[in-house]
């Protein structure tokens, strides 16, 4: 009503337009509401709207006084903050008891006290003349409560979301029945039943909430600012099918609002500021009481009296005119790192994501490098020796006596040695055959059968190949004891091994492991950061700013650039110190390449961003297209040298492909610039790649 001019409009068409004066005068109403109630309704039907008729009297509708909710000093701490301070109120059964408070105040915190949905610090609350906290779940099942949220479950139909809620609430199938018969024609849902709740109007949406809020028959009704947001036409419906339900099922309505008519319209209310009530008593009489003209004056006289004295201040002095406007048009440093700034102080205040951001990375890079191994130790094994000679005995003692095989009791039989390595006991079972040792006295050859279990292919070659070595090992120390001439081979190959000559695993993997990290976690933040903006409307600062998409995309990365800096500096230690893989290379190089690999990643993080409009869409995107590429075709389990084919392509077009070559050059290899600038200058046109395209896609207004 404080406006010059207002434009009413409705169903996509102007409905009328002019002062709040005139448009009250021209449809004969009370308050603006009112007026575009009556506008909103078809011409010939300018029926008063339920806030201007007088509703039938709480007394007359009830003729007993049974207390159906009573609160006695209710107090709620939240560490050092008093959020509900010794609240007492009664409500009768079919009032509606309304709630009116600045933001802030406790209102929320009261009714779900009250619901049992939190428990008091201090005092207590009655249902019915029955504790909450000693009536636990029950309490919950007298109690319908409705929020300003309104918590449907969007994926599902109208008839869906009434027909969970009554499984919830344990009703037969006959009564659910009854409820919907009830309930849907009642609150205008029929032609709405199979539609998605995510795709109703905010009124349905309304109404549909109140349903699945009733659909038990609770005694009482709770509802935290269920309108707000709500166009007045909606607003009035809503109250009457509240006004329904009160008059005529004597349920008991405790709602708070923000909306001085619908205030109005309860029995009694209590004004509430800074977790203290401050009056309760009818509409009427809180006007009456403060001495004012309307339940608005009378709210603002009993706050600014609870409030205390303002200390006087100076005269309000304008700022200089900034010369900030003028680079508004151009790419401007100020803005991107206004940007950058901001998403520091979000991250340093979560503590999650800081969490998440270092201790994620170092603990998986712990769990993978130890997790991950390509030794086999302590391969369980038997024999089952039928020979039983010196010679077969000898022989077994090569496989007895090394790291690779741990010894578990002889073998009795075929079907025994089957059985054991069915069922996992063994995974090699050695079979001597009889006249093993008389063969080899007399020089014509002998042969041992080997069973390995094959369920795990790679595990089997592995064991396979140790079964090779300890055969020969035994084969030489047993032929210096027979004397059969043999001859030398013209020609010896012996293989040495420069880099890792003790083939162990942590040398191999340690450096694998970082490129794949460096990658994962920051394109997850970077993704989550945009999309956590689409998720909660923050992006929409963006759109009305002069703000450039570069300056906004390139100054969140910032952060997350540095974040991953901080990351590798963790994981190097991690690498160097507790894995024991020294750097042989150098260090200065290695930072060089994650410096545009962090660029390079979060670069692909904003590209997955501008793909996802929630959080979790962003994870799941994040992780799969960072995982999987990296390693399948990176380099990291299969040399991208042995790749073919779309796969040898897939990884020369990965990042991580060239981060590993220099990572694993660095570390084991001890290679220089000369050896790794062809990696770094593949790896550094992924950077314009990645971050250009996110730009590029990111809009400058909503869809």
């Amino acid at each position: 009503a404080r406006f010059d001019h207002l434009v009413a409009m409705g169903a996509g068409r102007v409905l009328a337009e002019g002062s709040p004066t005139e448009l009250m005068q021209r449809t004969g109403s009370g308050s603006v509401g009112d007026a575009y109630v009556r506008l909103m309704q078809p011409e010939g039907t300018k029926d008063a709207p339920a806030s201007a008729a007088a509703k039938p009297a709480w007394a007359d509708a009830h003729m007993t006084t049974e207390i159906a909710i009573r609160a006695r000093s209710l107090t709620r701490l939240f560490g050092d903050f008093t959020a509900v301070d010794s609240v007492s109120f009664e409500i009768a059964q079919g009032e509606i008891f309304g709630f009116l408070g600045s933001n802030g105040c406790g209102k929320t915190t009261t009714m779900k006290m009250l619901t049992g949905l939190l428990p008091a610090t201090e005092g207590e609350a009655w249902i019915f003349d029955q504790p909450i906290e000693a009536q636990g779940m029950n309490a919950r099942r007298r109690v319908g409560f409705m929020s300003q949220a309104f918590s449907l479950y969007g994926e599902l139909s109208v008839r869906e979301n009434l027909m969970l809620h009554a499984r919830l609430f344990h009703l037969g199938a006959a009564v659910t029945a009854q409820r919907l018969a009830d309930l849907v024609p009642r609150f205008g849902l029929t032609a709405h039943l199979d539609q998605r709740a995510d795709d109703l109007p905010l009124g349905l949406r309304q109404r549909l909430s109140l349903a699945v809020a009733v659909i038990h028959s609770p005694d009482i009704l709770i509802l935290d600012e269920p309108t707000s947001g709500v166009d007045p036409q909606a607003r009035d419906d809503f109250w009457q099918l509240l006004l329904e339900l009160s008059r005529r099922d004597r349920v008991t309505i405790f709602v708070s609002t923000h909306f001085m008519d619908e205030a109005m319209r309860c029995d009694r209310m209590s004004l509430m500021h800074a977790g203290r009530v401050l009056v309760t008593d009818t509409p009427a009489g809180i006007i009456l009481q403060s001495g004012s003209t309307s339940l608005e004056e009378a709210f603002i006289s009993f706050i600014s009296a609870a409030l205390p004295p303002e200390e006087p201040s100076g005269p309000a002095t304008l700022a200089p005119e900034s010369d900030a406007v003028s680079d508004a048009a151009g790419f401007s440093l100020r803005r991107l790192f206004a940007y950058t700034e901001r998403e520091a102080m979000q991250v340093w205040r979560d503590p999650v994501r800081l969490a998440f951001a270092f201790l994620g990375s170092a603990l998986l890079l712990l769990i993978m490098s130890f997790g991950i191994s390509q030794e086999v130790r302590d391969i369980p094994f038997a024999a089952l020796d039928h020979d039983q000679s010196p010679e077969s005995r000898a022989y077994l003692s090569a496989f007895e006596d090394t790291e690779w095989f741990a010894v578990h009791a002889p073998l009795t039989d075929a079907l025994a040695m089957e059985a054991r390595l069915k069922s996992g006991e063994l995974a090699l079972a050695l079979e001597v055959p009889p006249g093993f040792g008389a063969d080899l006295r007399q020089g014509s050859g002998a042969e041992v059968a080997a069973n390995l279990d094959g369920a795990d292919t790679g595990r089997a070659g592995t064991i396979e190949s140790y079964v090779a070595g300890a055969h020969a090992v035994a084969a030489a120390d047993m032929a210096k004891g027979v004397d059969v001439p043999t001859a030398s081979p013209p020609v010896q190959l012996v293989p040495r091994f420069r880099y890792n000559p003790t083939m162990a695993s942590l040398p191999a993997i340690g450096p694998s492991i970082p490129p794949l990290l460096l990658l994962l976690f920051p394109a997850i933040l970077m993704a989550v950061s945009v999309a956590r903006e689409k998720e909660i409307g923050t992006i929409t600062n963006f759109y009305v700013t002069p703000s450039g998409r570069a300056e906004f995309l390139i100054g969140k990365q910032l952060v997350y650039i540095g974040i991953t800096l901080l990351n590798f500096a963790i994981l190097t230690t991690l690498v160097v110190l507790v894995l024991d893989v020294p750097m042989r290379g150098n260090p200065m190089l290695l930072l060089l390449a994650t410096l545009v690999y962090a660029v390079a990643a979060t670069g692909f993080g904003l590209l997955v961003s501008m793909m996802s409009s929630t959080q979790v869409t962003a994870v799941f995107a994040s992780t799969v297209l960072s995982v999987m590429p990296t390693l399948q075709f990176s380099g990291m389990l299969t040399p991208v040298s042995s790749l073919e084919g779309p796969a040898r392509v897939l990884g020369s077009l990965w990042p991580t492909t060239w981060y590993m070559a220099v990572s694993v050059g660095s570390y084991t290899k001890g290679l220089g610039f000369a050896d790794l600038s062809g990696a770094l200058m593949r790896l550094a046109a992924f950077v314009p790649l990645f971050t250009g395209l996110a730009i590029a896609l990111l809009r400058k207004q909503e869809r």
